[in-house]
């Protein structure tokens, strides 16, 4: 037998690549065609698809059998061992005929409702059966982190759409519209908080549990949640496993990831039920002593923590604005998911060796990276707190106390850089306000933590970049510790890229909209901030400029740095040095 050649080799390989992409092709169709079967639309773009999903899968359906047919040698062996399949693909055509075709005319008979269930089992299977082949993919796939970490956000946001679709979890038993659903269930996995919708209004008790597990793996990540029950159930990973958690936490430790994989579930669970007690107590003289109060805090003590920003009351905290214990509770929780975990461990283990160490032995101290974002909190906090107060104390809060007045500043400038809960009307700031706390959205808070923007952290190594520059020093530093040169340079970039995102958002937007110039820029910096706090504009956007929002809060969740070096090959092919090029600058 002869050897192939590196050219014929070369489109096998290409050709197989593409055979499994049209496989997951078949399987993604397979999944839409099921809930587009099911679900209740009013929109007849909406059932046009749906009816374009089943052609294409049914072209799909037979074009594999044929390729199948055709590549094998022993035409009879593939009948023998394959009869199932063949006798699947004739039983799926005549059912698919049927419900195209019949099932409309005889409307919904008792017989054309089976024949969809049945179509719809066949489809399940057909699902089943292909995921061992899917298995070498998806593994090829997943070898790249930053490739996986997108992965699994795109998958629970798509998961999220399909649910949020679903009647039971609309009060008025239709669901949201397929974009609407897309757009909350994005909100939710980026801990945003944007809506086209109101919460509290239009979700019944399942449609909200949806959003608050939507909320708790945006904040944590399903790749970490995932390992963490990896751990609960069988306490061993792989070396791939901990390499991937270990990108994941920003960690190069791997000896020591089950502990950092703890840190981060542990204090989670802990501060998250500390604070359900909290505002539990805090709801009861308003509220009562119900199960919904127990629901409401629970709710609202996720989305705090994981700074999401989602609110079941109609004017979110507006009507707690004069409550000095609610809106502290909210602050702590939102304050404490903003910090980041690397920071709450660092702090247990300087308050736990200064409360408990033994003489003699070294104490432990806080880190660089811990002093650089609670110093860098403590700065936004207060700067924020003055300049809205400055701004708006004869504006929005005219009609407050002097004491209401510092709370409610208090409070907007924490929830402004990263939770999206608002105690004071949003659609009535002034332009300058919209403007100014743009910067503080941006910004965002520390790495690692449940909130999005640029991060406190790059804000300081690029500070550190500047300082060092007008100092005339070579070397970057922040106190008497160096910045490594990559640092810089991975800070230079994502403060290029978002806000490179931000302006051609906003142009876009700005070119659709005739709403003002600061409301557009405060609506696309609360996206990619993965903020939340609105204008008002959300709701009437034109449906393309929502899907732009989609994207903006996806990629500030993800991050920058994160879908760029997904698109980045692994390893440097080029070992050539080019020669130097004189260019002027500035």
């Amino acid at each position: 037998m002869p050897c192939l050649t590196v050219p014929e080799f070369d489109f096998i390989v290409y050709f197989m690549k593409g055979y499994e992409r049209f496989i997951v092709a078949t399987v993604l169709l397979s999944v839409a065609s099921l809930f587009f079967e099911q679900a209740d639309f009013s929109s007849v773009i909406l059932q046009a698809s749906g009816d374009i999903i089943d052609y294409v899968l049914m072209a799909c359906v037979i074009g594999e059998t044929i390729y199948d047919i055709a590549s094998e040698k022993y035409r009879r062996r593939y009948f023998r061992e394959n009869w199932m399949s063949f006798s699947f693909t004739i039983f799926f055509t005549l059912l698919f005929c049927y419900s195209k075709f019949i099932y409309k005319a005889a409307a919904l008979s008792s017989i054309a409702v089976f024949a969809a269930m049945i179509r719809n089992l066949f489809l399940a299977l057909r699902i089943y059966s292909r995921m061992k082949r899917l298995r070498g993919y998806v593994e090829k796939l997943t070898t790249n982190p930053a490739q996986t970490i997108l992965i699994s956000f795109a998958a629970v946001i798509l998961a999220g759409t399909l649910l949020l679709m679903m009647g039971f979890t609309a009060v008025d038993g239709r669901g949201l519209s397929f974009l609407n659903a897309l757009f909350t269930s994005a909100s939710c996995v980026c801990v945003t908080g944007l809506t086209v919708v109101d919460t509290a209004v239009y979700f019944t008790f399942r449609g909200q549990l949806v959003l608050l597990v939507l909320i708790q793996i945006g904040g944590l990540g399903i790749m970490l949640l995932s390992y963490f029950t990896i751990y609960v159930i069988r306490r061993r990973m792989s070396l791939a496993d901990k390499l991937m958690l270990s990108y994941m936490l920003s960690d190069d430790d791997t000896a020591g990831i089950y502990r950092s994989m703890l840190s981060i579930v542990l204090p989670t669970i802990i501060i998250e039920g500390a604070g359900a007690v909290l505002l539990f107590c805090g709801f009861v003289p308003s509220m009562g002593f119900t199960r919904r109060t127990v629901w409401y805090a629970v709710f609202h003590s996720v989305s705090a923590f994981c700074n999401a920003g989602f609110s079941l009351f109609p004017n979110s905290l507006e009507g707690f604005r004069h409550n000095p214990y609610i809106m502290f509770v909210f602050a702590f929780l939102i304050i404490s998911g903003g910090i980041g975990f690397s920071c709450m461990t660092n702090i247990r283990a300087v308050l736990d060796s200064t409360l408990h160490g033994k003489r003699g032995r070294e104490r432990s101290a806080l880190t660089l990276n811990t002093k650089i974002v609670l110093t860098g909190t403590a700065v936004l906090l207060l700067a924020g707190t003055l300049l809205f107060y400055i701004l708006e104390y004869d504006n929005t809060m005219k009609d407050y106390s002097l004491g209401g007045q510092y709370l409610a500043s208090f409070f907007q400038s924490v929830t402004f850089r990263t939770a999206g809960f608002n105690s004071v009307p949003m659609g009535a700031l002034r332009p300058a306000t919209y403007l100014l706390f743009c910067i503080f959205m941006v910004i965002g808070a520390a790495s690692g933590s449940t909130a999005g923007g640029m991060k406190i952290n790059t804000v300081a190594v690029l500070g550190s970049a500047l300082y060092s520059y007008l100092k005339g020093e070579k070397h970057h530093r922040i106190g008497k510790a160096e910045i490594a040169d990559s640092k810089v340079f991975q800070a230079s970039i994502i403060f290029v890229a978002d806000i490179l995102c931000i302006v051609l958002a906003s142009v876009v937007i700005s070119a659709a909209d005739t709403a003002p110039v600061e409301k557009i820029l405060f609506e696309v910096c609360s996206a990619i901030g993965t903020v939340g706090v609105t204008s008002g504009l959300t709701p009437g956007l034109p449906a393309f400029v929502k899907f732009l929002l989609i994207l903006l809060m996806y990629w500030g969740r993800v991050g920058a740095l994160t879908i760029l070096s997904s698109a980045t090959p692994g390893t440097d092919r080029a070992k050539i040095r080019w020669p130097q090029a004189e260019i002027a600058i500035g």
